[in-house]
């Protein structure tokens, strides 16, 4: 079995609050230039539950429209701005996502895959982007699997990745032998993926995709993020979904009830080192 590196409290109590401070600079940042956000994920369900993080949650996950995700991309793609950077999967090789971060610079969060990289990772605030789907039929499906398949291209070329089960890790790691092997740059690869993602931008679809989501391709009604609400997130007020509970279900199921204790943790990074903050 992988064995998970565990945070002690200060760490992840100094994580969060480093966190919130993003958040609210974040915030901040959409406010004065007319840009909508959602608190997605784990940080919904601790927004709707704990009003505030997961005890043991250690990130913030946000949700963005693609046309608001680009208005945010040009103002750093225009600014230097001093504090933050934002990555995404363009604007750095090796990065294997296809959600952006914000990351605050002359930070350190190393996770495990870090040795195989070529750029500084740096505590992170997640940035998941919904795109338009059709709203049925072959041409949904078609859709779907082609992005997931250049999304999951894009994950096995660049990283090796471990797994619990010997078996897994080989396929995996064979995958990405496979992959290097394949005429086709990662950069062709991003562009592509890029490009199916956008590819119903002009389309009025009545449901949107979360593409980038590391797994099972959520697919949410427009109207239960449409209009965004309010939600008391530690010591502010954040937007919300119109409907949390569908978003909620939809991710987790009984949202409501708690894990097992044993499996009240998230894994700690294998470095970190806060700077200035």
């Amino acid at each position: 079995m992988l064995e998970s590196k565990r945070y002690d409290d200060e760490t992840l109590m100094h994580l969060q609050k480093v966190q919130l401070m993003m958040l609210k600079d974040f915030i901040k940042i959409c406010e004065e230039n007319d840009i909508l956000y959602f608190i997605n994920g784990g940080s919904l369900l601790g927004t709707i539950r704990h009003e505030g993080f997961i005890p043991w949650d250690d990130d913030i996950d946000l949700m963005m429209f693609r046309k608001d995700f680009e208005k945010l991309d040009s103002i750093f793609d225009n600014e230097n701005n001093e504090k933050y950077r934002l990555i995404n999967v363009l604007n750095e090789e090796n990065y294997h996502y296809t959600f952006a971060r914000i990351m605050l610079k002359n930070t350190v969060f190393e996770e495990w895959w870090a040795d195989q990289v070529d750029y500084t990772q740096n505590i992170f605030i997640d940035i998941f982007i919904l795109d338009n789907i059709p709203d049925k039929g072959f041409k949904r499906t078609i859709h779907k699997w082609t992005c997931f398949t250049l999304n999951q291209m894009i994950y096995f070329s660049i990283i090796k990745f471990k797994d619990d089960s010997k078996l897994k890790s080989f396929l995996k790691q064979l995958l990405y032998y496979i992959l290097k092997m394949i005429p086709v740059s990662t950069n062709t690869l991003k562009r592509k993926c890029l490009d199916s993602y956008k590819k119903y931008e002009d389309y009025e679809s009545e449901e949107v995709c979360d593409f980038p989501a590391p797994c099972n391709l959520p697919i949410y009604k427009r109207n239960d993020w449409l209009p965004p609400k309010k939600g008391k997130f530690e010591d502010i007020e954040v937007n919300i979904p119109n409907n949390p509970d569908s978003i909620l279900t939809r991710i987790y199921g009984d949202y409501m009830e708690l894990p097992p204790e044993d499996k009240r943790f998230r894994p700690a990074p294998e470095k970190i080192d806060f700077g200035e903050y």
